[in-house]
């Protein structure tokens, strides 16, 4: 989590702010242990902050922005609460052609439960370099860069990775919501037996292994 990388930095006399729109997200965020400031934490819509303008020196939004319904109404509202001169980082996924991999599960698992595979692939829905660009720009931000970078994301076994891949792509689709347990861990099995090829390409041992692309951009409000 974002907010346990940065704490720590901030020294006892910083401050910080963890925003999210799900009360279930910000349950399991206020049980972790944050080392540094109190986190003070809000449930609101990143659209629609609750806080005053030109308050906050820094903000952060680590795989955010492609969920939102309204980016670039996201991207406003974060510049309003930025001080002048404050800094805005993101990170977001690059575009789903670029990830193989997550491209076959995705397509599985959207023509198993009969929907579009844009609803599926949200996760990777906004990895263009030049669309972050003309977003922040728009929002009113200068000094816009946008770096590209690969990591090697491990997970300890086929199954743990199928499990939350599947899990995480259908989450947000209701006829994955509409399903019983029983169902979900059946979609998994199905998707894992469908795509067994594809994934024995990045299984090492019996760990999987695969690259991450991903778009990191700074900006200065």
């Amino acid at each position: 989590m974002v907010t346990q990388q940065i704490a720590p930095h901030l020294g006892k006399d910083g401050s910080i702010v963890g925003l999210d729109f799900a009360p279930g997200m910000l349950a399991v965020a206020q049980k972790l242990k944050v080392s540094g400031p109190q986190v003070e934490w809000v449930e609101a819509s990143a659209q629609e902050i609750p806080l005053p303008d030109d308050s906050f020196d820094r903000a952060y939004c680590q795989q955010g922005f492609q969920f939102f319904p309204d980016r670039a109404g996201a991207a406003s509202e974060v510049k309003r609460v930025l001080k002048p001169g404050g800094s805005l980082a993101i990170s977001l996924w690059a575009s789903i052609d670029e990830h193989p991999l997550w491209n076959a599960l995705f397509t599985t698992v959207a023509t198993r439960l009969n929907v579009p595979i844009e609803a599926v692939a949200k996760p990777t829905s906004f990895g263009d370099a030049d669309e972050i660009r003309s977003m922040l720009n728009a929002a009113g931000f200068s000094n816009v860069e946008v770096n590209k970078r690969s990591d090697l994301t491990t997970f300890p076994d086929v199954d743990s990775f199928m499990k939350l891949t599947v899990q995480g792509a259908a989450a947000a689709i209701p006829a994955f919501g509409e399903l019983t347990d029983e169902e979900r861990v059946d979609l998994a099995a199905g998707v894992e037996a469908y795509t067994v090829d594809e994934v024995k390409k990045y299984t090492i041992g019996t760990d999987v292994a695969m690259p991450t692309i991903s778009y990191t951009a700074l900006a200065t409000a």
